[in-house]
């Protein structure tokens, strides 16, 4: 069980690694805030704090969407009355 935990990490950590290395910088902003920081006197530092606003106006959504959809995996089988894992498939061999 640990190994195919410890494989999955590892594949996880794969794939993010090779993707934080095969990215190519992208404009994040849309064509009017691009036109203002294009005209602003320090333009590097203003395209960082725009950058910036985008990742904190990003995480809440992230943050209630990721707690939303582990709630529904954690709690998938509540209604259907799920066994636990020592209970047996027949309640007639208990008799």
């Amino acid at each position: 069980m640990r190994a195919k935990y410890l494989k999955a990490v590892f594949a996880v950590a794969a794939v993010v690694v090779f993707l934080m290395l095969a990215s190519v910088s992208t404009p994040a902003q849309c064509a009017m805030c691009k036109a203002v920081l294009e005209n602003s006197t320090d333009a590097a530092e203003a395209t960082k704090g725009m950058n910036l606003a985008a990742m904190v106006l990003l995480f809440p959504p992230v943050t209630l969407f990721s707690g939303l959809f582990y709630a529904i995996y954690r709690f998938r089988n509540v209604q259907g009355g799920s066994r636990s894992r020592g209970e047996r498939r027949s309640d007639k061999a208990d008799r």
